[in-house]
């Protein structure tokens, strides 16, 4: 693909390619990203293989300038390496893609702030700026990358905080400083998210043929009694509870508006679920 690239109403653009490299042409001069590398200027022409990822950020110049040691270099094209501050943009902004909308203008301004800190310290930002950006945008996007790293590895049983805080170069008491911020501890955090994951298998029906125990065991919990009753102080139901109710969801769900089932002949299928969801209101 080869396409031109340029940002809107005289701002930057920041190009980062994901996964494989990216072949950039600006003003004559060729420019290879490898993956992890970013590139910032207002327009370029890019060629890109096919299938590759690429992340395109719009950057205002009036809140990157004043940060980065060498405007000048952002008249053109800055190339930017894969350096700690890249990897902790790329996290950042995978943690926010998760997020649900970002709904308050205040919320917004911050988040374009912490985006813009970053950029800068990965653009060698002045000792100002970093006093600055060490106190306003790097340790949100920190604390971002930790917790999209713990959501993505939330059901590995050996998650601990010292290994969590070997991957990301910090001290585990940093972490747990990260979360006290947040009014949170580590521990609850990896619950949270250990116990959404069993809830989501539990209200599909596509795993209803698995054990509770084998749920539990696969969202990172090695005791089943621990796991029921953090599961139902959490939810104010059993697994089972929860499971019942999806079956029963799904059975209203193939019958028709007069009360007869249109899906199946006999009533042969509708006896089987209603089977199904007796015994399955046993298994705690």
């Amino acid at each position: 693909m080869r396409t031109l690239h340029a940002a809107k109403e005289g701002d930057l653009c920041l190009l980062v390619p994901l996964r494989d490299a990216l072949s950039l042409h600006v003003d004559g001069v060729d420019h290879e990203l490898a993956a992890g590398m970013g590139a910032i200027g207002g327009q370029s022409t890019i060629d890109a293989p096919s299938g590759m990822q690429l992340l395109s950020i719009r950057l205002r110049r009036q809140l990157l300038l004043p940060l980065v040691q060498s405007a000048s270099d952002l008249q053109s094209v800055a190339i930017v390496h894969d350096t700690q501050a890249m990897g902790l943009l790329r996290g950042y902004i995978r943690a926010l893609d998760a997020e649900e909308a970002i709904t308050t203008p205040e919320a917004r301004h911050l988040l374009a702030l912490h985006i813009h800190d970053l950029v800068a310290l990965a653009c060698a930002a002045t000792r100002d700026a970093r006093d600055l950006i060490e106190g306003r945008g790097k340790r949100a996007a920190r604390f971002a990358a930790v917790k999209a790293d713990i959501v993505a590895n939330a059901t590995h049983r050996n998650l601990t905080i010292d290994s969590l805080a070997a991957r990301h170069g910090i001290s585990p008491r940093y972490i747990g400083a990260l979360f006290a911020g947040a009014g949170i501890t580590f521990t609850n955090f990896v619950l949270e998210q250990r116990l959404a994951y069993a809830h989501r298998l539990f209200a599909d029906r596509r795993f209803g043929h698995r054990t509770i125990c084998s749920i539990a065991y696969d969202s990172g919990f090695g005791d089943l009694s621990y796991f029921n009753h953090a599961f139902r102080r959490r939810y104010g139901a059993t697994p089972s509870d929860v499971r019942a109710a999806t079956l029963r969801a799904g059975l209203a769900g193939s019958l028709g508006n007069d009360g007869t089932d249109q899906q199946v002949e006999a009533g042969g299928a509708r006896n089987a679920w209603l089977s199904k969801e007796r015994s399955l209101t046993h298994t705690d």
